[in-house]
């Protein structure tokens, strides 16, 4: 995978195209000429944040823009789950308008940030003496041990499993808590419930009893009224229905004569009909208002009961209470089914544990068959750059329990100085150490994981002379199979660069522009004559400069 880089409006540059090629390609240039800029640059079309210094100077609209050439196996997953388009060349834009808004563009289809990482995280891999603390980095640490190993997708199986594992422990847990409260509370929710089940509430109940408090309450006018028409419509000696029945007989003998005669006898029927029914719903009143003279000791006793349910529950409607009443049974039900839960939960990881385990072990013991073999490599290296007492330790033990890395515990150790025990690398490393060792372990783990464009950051700072040389022949070796880009101040490592590109300043318009130049042989020849005596090229600079291209 080939990057170029074009960058428009950024900063103090005004236009810049970088088209590093394969192999290694070297950048140079004096102390604040822009390369840092560049590297911003690239950053941001990686997926870092725009902030203001990213603005441009001519207050224009900032465009930066890289091209990628893929491999469609590699990618194809890739684009397919973020459901873009694959093209064999793949451009990302980052716009920048004046007013710092951003905008993302992959394949010119808009993206979020977070997708753009998702992408550029395996495009390129940029590494600087200020990354170098990334060393200290369980994860890094892991990862790079797992990728010597060769079994990071073991390691990805395993993790998968694990995840799945802690979300089941979780919410074992979440229920546990969950039916501890139930338990405590079981008693008394079957205490409430059992009050609902005697109380054996009817739809409506409350008002169905009121109405016939109502009726008992006004009982004495209720009889005098129903009395008088049982009376009037069919007890006594001339009772409306006796008349109406002989007057109906008497229609029934003329309802042949005329046809109203026949709606009459008819209508009448219908009245006297409607009058017994009136009378039998006044009988069965009147019947209800004597027939049981505690009748209205037993509706109070009921609705107290009602009321001290509505208040105990804080209800405000008296259908609410069927509603608490199923809510309380739920919640006794479920309890039981938290059991079934929780039975279930436990058994399944109870097995997916054992597997983990076992999947742990043997990534574990294959990590400690690699970690030997990965302590020689790097010292090789380390032995290279000038530190031949250099030490390093991958110490590893493993653990009772599972992580996330299986059941490895690991300790990076290392020591520079012959006689000194080895520590944590946190604690014994100094700054330029921590440079060719990370250099060490970017060689390394070039040639075991899938990495692409490489850049090194001034990862050089703070060595010279033959070390500077094992360093650039690192970069070579590296560069092999990858397109490697250094930025250096060191002539011996630029000596090795396939391409040289040199970064300088110039005014223009009453404007510092920046601007970015790929050296010929010969300018080549003067910029490492350069560095090598100072802002003079000497005749001798120039032979020492011929002597490190090996021209």
């Amino acid at each position: 995978m080939l990057l170029k880089l074009s960058i428009t409006n950024f900063a103090i540059i005004k236009k810049m195209v970088f088209e590093p090629q394969s192999g290694l390609n070297i950048i140079t240039g004096e102390t604040g000429a822009g390369k840092s800029i560049i590297l911003d640059a690239l950053n941001l079309i990686l997926g870092s944040r725009a902030d203001i210094k990213t603005q441009s100077e001519w207050g224009e609209k900032c465009i930066i823009e890289g091209e990628f050439a893929l491999n469609f196996k590699q990618y194809k997953s890739t684009f397919a789950e973020l459901d873009i388009d694959f093209e064999d060349v793949c451009i990302i834009r980052r716009e920048i308008n004046t007013n710092g808004k951003t905008r993302t563009f992959i394949n010119d289809t808009p993206v979020s940030l977070q997708q753009l990482r998702f992408l550029s995280s395996s495009l390129v891999s940029i590494h600087s003496q200020h990354e170098n603390t990334q060393l200290n980095d369980r994860n890094f640490q892991f990862d790079l041990l797992d990728s010597f190993a060769k079994i990071n997708s073991e390691v990805l199986a395993f993790q998968s499993g694990y995840s799945h594992y802690r979300k089941n422990q979780n919410e074992i847990q979440q229920l546990s808590s969950q039916q501890n409260a139930l338990l405590k509370e079981k008693d008394f929710l079957q205490f409430l419930l059992n009050e609902f089940e005697q109380a054996a509430l009817q739809l409506n109940e409350e008002e169905l009893l009121e109405n016939e408090l109502l009726i008992l309450n006004n009982a004495e006018q209720v009889t005098q009224v129903t009395s008088l028409l049982l009376n009037t419509v069919t007890e006594s000696e001339q009772s409306i229905v006796d008349t109406l029945n002989q007057i109906k007989s008497k229609f029934k003998a003329i309802e042949n004569v005329h046809a109203s005669a026949a709606e009459i006898y008819s209508r009448l029927q219908s009245s006297i009909i409607e009058l017994k029914d009136i009378a039998s719903e006044a009988s069965t009143l009147n019947e209800l208002v004597l027939g049981d003279p505690k009748r209205i000791e037993v509706i109070n006793e009921r609705l107290n009961l009602i009321q001290t349910l509505k208040r105990k529950h804080a209800a405000n409607e008296f259908n609410d209470l069927f509603k608490i009443n199923e809510s309380l049974a739920d919640q006794l039900f479920n309890i039981g089914n938290i059991d079934q839960k929780l039975e279930i939960l436990n058994e399944e990881n109870a097995k997916l544990y054992t597997k983990l385990k076992s999947e742990a072990q043997s990534i574990h013991k294959s990590r400690i068959k690699s970690s030997l073999s990965l302590k020689s490599n790097i010292e090789t290296i380390l032995h290279g750059l000038e530190m031949p007492n250099a030490q390093i330790e991958f110490d590893l033990h493993e653990t009772e329990e599972l992580n996330e890395f299986g059941c490895s515990e690991l300790v990076l150790k290392f020591t520079a100085n012959l006689g000194m025990p080895l520590q944590s690398l946190n604690k014994v490393a100094s700054g330029g150490e921590l440079s060719r060792l990370a250099l060490s372990i970017r060689s390394i783990e070039a040639k075991h994981k899938h990495l692409n464009t490489l850049v090194f950051d001034e990862i050089d700072t703070g060595v010279s002379g033959k070390v500077a040389d094992t360093i650039g022949q690192v970069f070579r070796q590296i560069s092999s199979n990858h397109q490697v880009i250094a930025i250096t101040h060191l002539p011996q490592v630029a000596g090795y660069g396939d391409k040289h590109f040199m970064v300088c300043k110039k005014e223009e318009a009453n404007t510092t522009v920046s601007y970015l130049k790929e050296l010929n042989p010969n300018e080549r020849v003067e910029e490492l004559a350069k560095m090598l005596s100072g802002n003079e090229a000497t005749e001798i600079a120039k032979q020492n400069a011929l002597e490190l291209l090996k021209v």
